[in-house]
C-alpha cells in the first residue's frame, strides 16, 4: 500500500522528530513544509492520493497518511493556512517564516550536501514545498 515514507526527525535534533510525529497520530499536524532544493539529491515530490508510511528519525513506523496537496510557494508567501497546518503552535505566518527560518540555517550545512551547493544560501524568495496530508491509520505500539 505504501511505496514511499513521511519521515521526521534526524541525528541530534533533541526530540523534534519524536514531537512532529506525536503531532501527527494526535491530528493537530496535517501539512509539513521542506526547502525544494532539498528534492535535487533525487526524492520524489510527494503526490496528490499517494499514501505514505509515518516514521521517526530512526525508521521506525508510527502510520499512514494520504497525501491531499502540494504547493511550491516561495518562502515569504506562505501563509497563516500552512502556519496552522503545521501543528506547531505557530501563531501567524510571520512566527512559522521565523521558526522555519532559524531552522533553515541551523541545517545550512546539510542543505548544502544533499543540494550539492556549498554556496546555497537562505532567501526570502526560497521555494517551499508544502506537502498537505492526512493521517489514515495509527500503528500500535506493539506493532
Amino acid at each position: 500500500m505504501c511505496d514511499a515514507t513521511l519521515g521526521f526527525g534526524y541525528d541530534g535534533d533533541g526530540g523534534l522528530g519524536d514531537r512532529l510525529v506525536a503531532a501527527v497520530v494526535r491530528g493537530d499536524k496535517t501539512a509539513t513544509s521542506s526547502l525544494a532544493i532539498e528534492y535535487l539529491s533525487g526524492e520524489p515530490l510527494p503526490r496528490v492520493g499517494q499514501f505514505l508510511t509515518l516514521v521517526d528519525g530512526d525508521g521506525r513506523a508510527h502510520g499512514t497518511v494520504r497525501t491531499t496537496g502540494v504547493t511550491i510557494t516561495p518562502l515569504h508567501l506562505v501563509g497563516d493556512d500552512v502556519a496552522f497546518a503545521e501543528g506547531e503552535g505557530y501563531a501567524d505566518a510571520a512566527a512559522w517564516r521565523r521558526g522555519h527560518k532559524a531552522f533553515w540555517r541551523d541545517i545550512t550545512d546539510l542543505v548544502r550536501a544533499d543540494a550539492g551547493d556549498p554556496t546555497w544560501q537562505l532567501r526570502d524568495s526560497e521555494p517551499v514545498v508544502v506537502h498537505h496530508f492526512e493521517l489514515v491509520g495509527v500503528l500500535r505500539a506493539a506493532d
